[in-house]
Protein backbone atom coordinates (compact mmCIF):
# COMPACT_ATOMS: atom_id res chain seq x y z
CA UNK A 1 0.00 0.00 0.00
CA UNK A 2 1.41 3.68 -1.00
CA UNK A 3 2.00 5.86 2.02
CA UNK A 4 0.53 9.76 2.00
CA UNK A 5 2.40 11.95 4.35
CA UNK A 6 -0.17 13.96 6.41
CA UNK A 7 -0.85 16.86 8.38
CA UNK A 8 1.44 17.52 11.49
CA UNK A 9 -0.01 18.08 14.65
CA UNK A 10 1.62 18.97 17.70
CA UNK A 11 5.04 17.95 16.59
CA UNK A 12 3.88 14.24 15.20
CA UNK A 13 3.63 13.70 11.78
CA UNK A 14 1.15 10.92 10.56
CA UNK A 15 0.57 8.95 7.63
CA UNK A 16 -2.62 7.95 6.10
CA UNK A 17 -2.22 4.61 4.03
CA UNK A 18 -4.29 5.03 0.80
CA UNK A 19 -7.00 2.27 0.80
CA UNK A 20 -7.06 -0.19 -2.10
CA UNK A 21 -10.17 -1.39 -3.99
CA UNK A 22 -11.18 -5.18 -3.69
CA UNK A 23 -13.50 -6.61 -5.74
CA UNK A 24 -15.01 -10.30 -4.74
CA UNK A 25 -16.34 -12.01 -7.27
CA UNK A 26 -18.72 -14.90 -6.07
CA UNK A 27 -19.24 -17.35 -8.86
CA UNK A 28 -20.87 -15.59 -11.77
CA UNK A 29 -23.95 -14.49 -9.36
CA UNK A 30 -22.46 -11.46 -7.56
CA UNK A 31 -19.49 -9.43 -6.80
CA UNK A 32 -18.75 -6.70 -4.13
CA UNK A 33 -16.74 -3.94 -5.19
CA UNK A 34 -14.81 -2.11 -2.05
CA UNK A 35 -13.30 1.67 -1.49
CA UNK A 36 -15.53 2.92 -4.37
CA UNK A 37 -15.59 6.63 -4.59
CA UNK A 38 -19.15 7.12 -7.39
CA UNK A 39 -21.70 5.10 -9.03
CA UNK A 40 -21.36 6.26 -12.99
CA UNK A 41 -24.24 4.55 -14.21
CA UNK A 42 -26.51 0.74 -13.56
CA UNK A 43 -28.92 -0.90 -16.02
CA UNK A 44 -30.09 -4.02 -16.15
CA UNK A 45 -26.77 -5.22 -18.33
CA UNK A 46 -23.96 -2.84 -17.18
CA UNK A 47 -22.80 -1.56 -13.46
CA UNK A 48 -19.64 1.23 -14.03
CA UNK A 49 -17.99 2.69 -10.58
CA UNK A 50 -15.04 4.74 -9.91
CA UNK A 51 -12.52 4.36 -7.38
CA UNK A 52 -9.52 5.73 -6.57
CA UNK A 53 -7.21 4.01 -9.38
CA UNK A 54 -9.84 2.40 -11.64
CA UNK A 55 -12.95 2.60 -13.61
CA UNK A 56 -14.81 -0.91 -13.12
CA UNK A 57 -17.11 -1.90 -15.72
CA UNK A 58 -19.58 -5.43 -15.04
CA UNK A 59 -21.43 -6.90 -17.66
CA UNK A 60 -24.17 -9.10 -17.18
CA UNK A 61 -27.76 -9.44 -17.56
CA UNK A 62 -30.56 -8.41 -14.65
CA UNK A 63 -27.76 -6.70 -12.64
CA UNK A 64 -28.90 -4.79 -9.48
CA UNK A 65 -26.68 -2.43 -7.19
CA UNK A 66 -27.45 -2.30 -3.26
CA UNK A 67 -25.45 -1.84 -0.13
CA UNK A 68 -23.73 1.34 -1.30
CA UNK A 69 -22.35 2.03 2.50
CA UNK A 70 -18.81 2.57 3.61
CA UNK A 71 -17.72 2.87 0.17
CA UNK A 72 -18.49 -0.45 -1.27
CA UNK A 73 -20.85 -1.59 -3.35
CA UNK A 74 -22.91 -5.08 -4.17
CA UNK A 75 -23.49 -6.44 -7.41
CA UNK A 76 -26.42 -9.41 -8.39
CA UNK A 77 -27.13 -11.08 -11.34
CA UNK A 78 -25.68 -12.91 -14.06
CA UNK A 79 -22.46 -11.47 -14.21
CA UNK A 80 -20.45 -12.04 -18.17
CA UNK A 81 -17.84 -9.98 -18.05
CA UNK A 82 -15.55 -7.48 -15.71
CA UNK A 83 -13.63 -4.42 -17.33
CA UNK A 84 -11.15 -2.61 -15.40
CA UNK A 85 -9.71 0.79 -17.16
CA UNK A 86 -6.72 2.67 -14.86
CA UNK A 87 -7.02 6.16 -13.92
CA UNK A 88 -3.96 7.15 -15.83
CA UNK A 89 -6.06 5.70 -19.53
CA UNK A 90 -9.81 6.90 -18.20
CA UNK A 91 -7.75 10.39 -18.24
CA UNK A 92 -6.31 10.60 -21.40
CA UNK A 93 -9.38 9.18 -22.82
Amino acid sequence: MKKIPFLSFFGMTKELTALSSYISITDDRAAVIENCKQIVECSEIMAKVLTGSFEIEIWGSGLTMSNFCSDSVEIRGKIESVKLVSKSIRERG
